[in-house]
């Protein structure tokens, strides 16, 4: 039997006793209580024991250090609360502190009545402000809003007739709108609520401040003409109504018809590069639009270039793009040119012509072609393919003596007579017409330079006292030309081109052989190379797309660059789109010539490069967060699906992101070390690209 024990007021009301019985009871009890537990203090004291002094063992000093032992561990406190429950904003008047971020947020007070299509425009091509923009439209009832807009039509109409003042006027015109407004919407014009609410974002609060001028100054210009303003004092209703999950906590609505609400949506369009006859470049990053550039509708040139840190996904886009241009038009010859062999699996897999160079095939740097009607009937008066050739081989020759470690001084001027004996000897002459005959060699040059050592007295201009220097300029250059020879290490560049690309529609010119090696034969290939694809275009009516991967091998060698930038100033007269695929940007800036050619380069786009920094941002005119975007940009990988670029166009740069389509993929990844032999053999024999493939990219 468990016990249990009552209190004395339990017990009193158990007894049945009244509240006030009770408490008198209680008191009492008290009373007698405190009378007992002094007589038993007394007691003690009486049997001589001493009470116990606290100040024998308080330390003073606790009182004075009290103030900063509180603090501390009231700092502590505040840790542990910031650590368990931190908070997530701060809210000032016009900003806020959310985590590491400040933000600012502006609601549309007022509209425009009739606003532009597409007149947020300016707003959504910004790149150097980050922001967040939230557009409620909720379509309101139709016949409660016609009721409303005739009720507002008619009570401006009265006001306008009372007033007798200047503002009669102004109530007029009002009057007039709301009126023009209600027949609109008789009329069937669909009628929204409308709220706008736009979140500006940077990392410190000065960062901030320019931002929001920056975006207030695109809304009051044209072409919104809206007037933002800051939600002050109510930066948290605001901020919620942001938030496109939430609803509009804080309010301020306006009526927009139709017509504003389909001008609205055409702002969208414009962040976006939307061409006629372009190809994807890429998704835009912020709203996923598509990226859409035609590199031939450029008004200053056709030529772009691609950088970006290997495996940055720079290679992917620039084959990606290469086979989007080709597929997109059957009008095109596509023409890739590059030393590594790393476009191997593109033009196996289209079935392109596949010309390997530094081998013993023939590759004649004096071939000149005639110039077409077409292309004639457009140059300049001044123009002359003959110079213009002659200009070129002079450029390889300087190129080659340069790699050699030897200059030609004065000498130049007997080697440019040399040439041009050689093209006189076929009758190659200023006339297009002559173009037609065939072309000299090197070894021809050889063989006029033997001539003037053997007779100089036949090349003088004045006197006989230039025999003995063109005697021993001629017998300098044989030597140095030695290579050209039959049996020399250039021998076939000393014989007549022994391949034909005039009639294919895909090439591969494949370097390979030179096993990637910067500087040597492999810068001197390439500028041959380049000088053969510039004949070619110059003869064709179709749009030529020429791809140069590992474009730093020619960029380095400064005495090729006079004749490419020739190339590249003329390239968009031949209808040529020259697209460099290169690792770094320092090399175009190392000679006034490779600037030159950056500047011929409509279309810029950047893959994640490290090395892009302040200067280098500068030179390309990027501003702090598209510099920003370019270091941090998405490397390609097959978990994220996609790679991250910034493209550039007549100004305008644009951050997308780059994916591929399955079939686009697998042409892109198509390795033909692991073809089978009869798929090699086949496309091997094939004289003609592989249409099959381009049409199924489609």
């Amino acid at each position: 039997m468990s016990s249990t024990s009552l209190t004395p007021i339990a017990v009193f009301q158990l007894l049945q006793l009244s509240i006030e019985e009770t408490v008198a009871i209680a008191v009492v009890c008290g009373f007698i209580g405190g009378i007992s537990i002094g007589y038993i203090r007394r007691r003690i004291r009486d049997r001589g024991e001493e009470e116990l002094d606290l100040s024998t063992i308080f330390d003073p000093d606790i009182l004075e250090n009290a103030p900063t032992e509180r603090d501390a561990f009231d700092e502590i406190a505040d840790r542990h609360v910031d650590l368990i429950a931190p908070d997530a904003i701060e809210w000032k008047t016009r900003t806020a502190r959310v985590g590491d971020t400040w933000t600012s947020t502006l609601y549309i007070a007022d509209y425009p009545d009739y606003p532009a299509d597409g007149y947020l425009n300016e707003l959504f091509t910004l790149t150097d402000v980050k922001f967040d923009c939230t557009i409620r439209l909720v379509p309101k009832n139709q016949q409660q809003a016609r009721d409303e807009l005739q009720k507002v039509a008619d009570n401006l109409v009265a006001d306008a007739e009372i007033e007798q003042s200047v503002r009669r006027s102004y109530l007029q015109d009002r009057a007039g709108d709301a009126a023009a407004t209600y027949k609109a919407v008789e009329a069937g014009q669909r009628v929204f609520s409308q709220a706008m609410f736009l979140t500006i974002r940077a990392e410190t609060e000065v960062e901030l401040q320019d931002a929001v001028a920056t975006v207030r100054s695109r809304l009051r210009d044209y072409p919104a003409n809206i007037s933002p303003k800051t939600a002050i004092c109510k930066q948290d209703l605001a901020l919620q109504a942001t938030s496109p999950l939430g609803t509009n906590t804080f309010g301020r609505e306006a009526v927009a018809l139709g017509g504003a609400v389909g001008a609205l949506f055409a702002s969208l369009h414009r962040p976006t590069i939307l061409e006629e006859n372009g190809v994807e470049f890429g998704t835009h990053r912020q709203n996923n639009s598509p990226v859409v550039i035609d590199p031939f509708a450029r008004e200053n040139g056709y030529a772009m270039f691609t950088v970006g840190d290997p495996g940055s996904g720079k290679s992917f886009g620039a084959k990606q793009q290469f086979l989007r241009s080709i597929a997109q038009s059957e009008d095109r010859i596509g023409i890739i040119l590059e030393p590594l062999n790393n476009w191997a699996g593109v033009a196996e897999a289209l079935g392109a012509r596949r010309i390997t160079v530094g081998g013993n095939m023939g590759l004649n740097p004096l071939e000149i072609k005639p110039t077409p009607e077409h292309v004639q009937r457009v140059m300049g008066d001044d123009a002359s393919p003959f110079n213009e050739k002659k200009d070129s081989v002079i450029s390889f020759l300087t190129n080659y003596f340069s790699l050699r470690g030897i200059s030609l001084d004065d000498r130049r001027t007997t080697l440019e007579l040399a040439i041009d004996t050689a093209y006189r000897n076929v009758g190659i002459t200023d006339d297009i017409a002559t173009h037609s005959n065939q072309s000299p060699t090197l070894r021809d040059v050889i063989e006029v330079l033997d001539s003037i050592v053997t007779d100089p007295e036949s090349y003088i201009i004045k006197t006989t006292a230039e025999a003995k220097k063109l005697r021993g300029d001629a017998t300098w250059l044989i030597d140095q030309l030695r290579p050209f020879a039959p049996d020399g290490r250039y021998a076939p560049l000393g014989r007549s081109t022994e391949f034909e690309i005039r009639d294919e529609k895909l090439i591969y010119l494949d370097l390979a052989q030179q096993e990637g090696n910067v500087g040597g034969s492999t810068s001197l290939l390439m500028q041959l190379l380049i000088s053969l694809v510039y004949e070619r275009s110059k003869e064709s009516e179709m749009e030529v797309v020429f791809v140069i991967d590992e474009a730093r091998y020619i960029m380095q060698d400064a005495a090729s660059l006079s004749f490419l930038e020739t190339v590249f100033r003329h390239h968009r007269h031949h209808d040529l789109s020259i697209r460099l695929v290169t690792q770094t940007v320092d090399e175009f800036f190392q000679h006034p010539e490779s600037e030159a050619i950056l500047d011929q380069c409509a279309i810029k786009q950047f893959h994640h490069l490290d090395g892009m920094d302040e200067t280098w941002a500068a030179e390309f005119g990027l501003n702090y967060a598209q510099m920003r975007f370019v270091q941090d940009a998405l490397p390609g990988n097959e978990r994220a699906g996609y790679s991250e670029a910034l493209v550039g166009i007549d100004g305008e740069w644009r951050g997308i992101e780059v994916r591929a389509l399955p079939k686009e993929a697998a042409v892109i990844d198509y390795d033909p070390t692991l073809a089978t032999k009869s798929d090699r053999s086949r496309s091997s024999t094939s004289n003609s690209p592989n249409t099959t493939a381009i049409a199924d990219l489609d």
